[in-house]
């Protein structure tokens, strides 16, 4: 009874906290005077989206939403639904959350007007081609209600933008331009978006991530591409700002705090146009040889974690991109399209950077006694008859074995968000591994966020992931927990190198150890504890393609 009072009362103090948090941000926009067009990025629209794309005119455009194909009605589809749901969001407030409800993200989705970099193309589009009716002075409310989804729409709305003015410049082109998408984006639009973005930042709270990561890139976006008076304190200050979140999301290897590769490819899309952006503010700043050590090294570390094209699903993954012009709907898991534009952006250099540990020098405690502990002894892998190399990434808490065809890694370091928890997962000691083409172990992904809490629990939940199997009964965790982990502990490396690994972490106060070994070809992989009985492995997951009980291979897919 106490239990739902308390989270009764949560939900009343989370309602008042956002709706005055909004009210307060009413009437605060000032005039940015003289506001206007001064294209600085036309070049890098070019190389960016115009050598990557196929030299086909654009005659439809699809539009997805987390996989689910909204195209028959692409004209109605810019509206407060979620379609998942046929649930229509409150068009008078602003409303943060609908746990177990509906699913906000859904809406959030479609205001990103991703469908406008599909538009983008060296031939401009089809002149017939039927393209969602948008009136950006009247949005629906709920279009406003996330400041970073906003800054996304708003990259989206100076990407096309800036292609229309190239396309304009290219006279082998001009004929495919559609001028009249000009006319509803227009100055006006991105200066109103610049305004709410400025006064909206994501930056207090327990964390600031990803969230104000993206709208300084679309701040740093929009200063790059116009002008207004008294512009020149601004871009200060903002560069300013990144350079403090740089040193505040990313640790010295160059991976980023929120313990999820998929955000780690999003956050590296953000540093992208923010590196582009501020060498046309300022190229001499140090901070873009930051920005370049950090998509470098980020470019290395996301080839390890890629099998068949497709990268790895640590912690969370919400589909999130920036450049969605090159994100297959159909295969949401591809990533190498990220791989090829970095390489595209450093064609004169050298574009990898290991910053990985090859080992951890033995730490083992002298009187640590595996042995008089409770075991238990899994199936062994057979896997790496070839040669391969060790990585280790000590600050994310990954470690990786792997060559060209065949990949393991591990599980253990620190919670996400400095231990906060948010898109991490209850996943140390879990293992993936791929060989002879197919999957042993697979991170279960992520399924949903709020909309259904016991599923996101469960993709997110010891049992979902190949790690040690206690027995263990978890607490049950009600909806506000459900970026928190509460009951894990970072997870501690005593041992690395290329054929050994021995780390542990605590489950809900339970202390368990994970030993691999590998010898001629087998991995041997044990679990031991004191504190609780442990279940062996008698099969992994060959017989299911990797999956332990569920798969989600993007946000809203799950089989």
């Amino acid at each position: 009874m106490f239990k739902h009072l308390f989270t009764f009362l949560k939900k009343v103090k989370y309602e008042l906290t956002y709706i005055l948090k909004s009210s307060s941000k009413k009437n605060r926009y000032e005039d940015l005077k003289n506001f206007r067009l001064a294209p600085s990025m036309l070049v890098d629209i070019k190389n960016i989206f115009w050598q990557i794309s196929d030299d086909v005119i654009i005659h439809n455009i699809p539009f997805f939403v987390f996989g689910k194909d909204l195209t028959p009605k692409i004209h109605k589809s810019l509206s407060p639904f979620d379609d998942f749901r046929d649930f229509k969001f409150n068009s008078k407030k602003l409303k943060p959350a609908y746990f177990n409800k509906a699913d906000v993200k859904v809406p959030y989705e479609k205001s990103r007007f991703q469908f406008l970099q599909l538009i983008i193309h060296p031939k401009g589009v089809d002149r017939n081609i039927r393209l969602p009716y948008f009136d950006i002075q009247n949005l629906p409310r709920i279009f406003w209600n996330s400041p970073m989804d906003v800054a996304i729409r708003n990259i989206n709305l100076i990407f096309y933008y800036l292609h229309f003015i190239a396309t304009v410049e290219d006279s082998d082109v001009k004929e495919y331009t559609r001028p009249e998408i000009l006319e509803q984006i227009g100055d006006e639009a991105i200066k109103e978006h610049y305004k709410f973005i400025i006064h909206n930042l994501e930056n207090v709270g327990n964390v600031v991530g990803n969230h104000y990561l993206v709208e300084l890139t679309s701040i740093l976006l929009t200063l790059a591409n116009f002008k207004f008076d008294g512009k020149e304190e601004q871009v200060k200050y903002f560069i300013n700002e990144l350079e403090l979140q740089i040193n505040e999301q990313f640790y010295g290897d160059g991976t980023n705090f929120e313990s999820s590769t998929h955000y780690s490819a999003f956050v590296i899309e953000a540093l992208i146009i923010c590196k582009l952006s501020i060498e046309k503010l300022d190229k001499n700043h140090d901070i873009v040889s930051k920005i370049d050590h950090i998509i470098k090294s980020n470019r290395f570390f996301l080839s390890l974690m890629i099998n068949d094209k497709e990268l790895s699903q640590i912690g969370d993954n919400d589909s999130g991109r920036l450049f969605y012009k090159f994100h297959d709907e159909h295969k949401p898991l591809q990533i190498d399209w990220l791989i090829n534009l970095i390489d595209t952006i450093y064609q004169n250099s050298e574009s990898e950077i290991d910053t990985s540990i090859r080992y951890i020098d033995n730490q083992i405690i002298e009187d640590l006694n595996l042995d008089s502990m409770n075991k238990a002894s899994h199936t062994k892998i057979k896997i790496f008859n070839d040669d391969f190399v060790a990585y280790g990434y000590k600050q994310f808490g990954l470690f990786i074995w792997r060559n060209e065809k065949e990949f393991l890694s591990i599980r253990c370091g620190p919670v996400g968000q400095n231990g906060y928890g948010g898109h991490s997962h209850y996943d140390q000691l879990s293992i993936e591994c791929f060989t002879d083409n197919s999957w042993i172990a697979r991170d279960p992904g992520t399924g949903t966020y709020t909309d259904d809490i016991e599923i996101r629990n469960n993709f997110r939940s010891l049992n979902y992931h190949w790690g040690p199997k206690p027995n263990i009964e978890f607490p049950k965790e009600d909806e506000f927990d459900c970026f928190k982990l509460k009951y894990i502990s970072d997870g501690k490396v005593l041992q690395f190198d290329k054929n050994n690994f021995l780390g542990f972490a605590d489950f809900n106060g339970k202390k368990i150890f994970r030993k691999i070994t590998f010898n001629e070809g087998l991995v041997s992989i044990e679990d031991f504890s004191n504190d609780v009985e442990l279940e062996e492995y008698i099969t992994w997951g060959e017989q299911n393609n990797g999956i332990k009980i569920k798969f989600s291979d993007g946000y809203k897919r799950i089989s």
